[in-house]
């Protein structure tokens, strides 16, 4: 990587995770939830950042890397949505949540990884608008998270799944 893409990545990823423990200490979060959330928050908001820069994109879609390498990825990032569902949305464990926006993510990632490569990128865009409708609307926001699914879909879907293209 750069020193420009590095500095964005590890610029974006600190303050990103501070800005998180910020707001959801002030909602009156446990320091323990407070930590979970910033962790959460330094993976997906740097990672968003990560998964747009050339270099991770042409690493990502070198020839030998597999959807099924894609899939595996996006498949580990399906714990973030079930860590949300059980400890921010409210007591006890979400799972309308959590298999909502972790099946959409997932079909979402098969849909983009096997169109043709001039539909990938609107493709992935059209089913992250998806998200964001269920998200905020369909399931209701996150409060503390409502960043969450948004910059976890551009971080998987649009960063990820999505080739360089030209």
């Amino acid at each position: 990587m750069s020193k420009g893409e590095n500095a964005l990545l590890f610029g974006s990823t600190l303050v990103g995770a501070a800005l998180v423990a910020l707001h959801l200490s002030a909602l009156g979060l446990s320091w323990p939830l407070v930590l979970l959330g910033a962790l959460i928050g330094a993976d997906v908001i740097g990672g968003a950042v990560c998964n747009m820069t050339e270099t991770t994109k042409r690493w990502y879609h070198r020839p030998e890397h597999r959807p099924r390498d894609h899939l595996k990825f996006i498949a580990l990032h399906v714990l973030h949505i079930v860590v949300v569902a059980w400890a921010f949305r409210g007591e006890g464990f979400d799972a309308i949540y959590a298999f909502t926006i972790g099946g959409w993510l997932f079909a979402s990632a098969i849909t983009v990884l096997f169109a043709p490569a001039a539909l990938r990128s609107p493709l992935a865009t059209t089913l992250f608008a998806v998200a964001l409708g269920l998200s905020l609307y369909a399931l209701g926001p996150t409060p503390g998270f409502e960043w969450f699914v948004p910059l976890l879909f551009v971080k998987l879907l649009i960063g990820h799944a999505v080739p360089l293209r030209g």
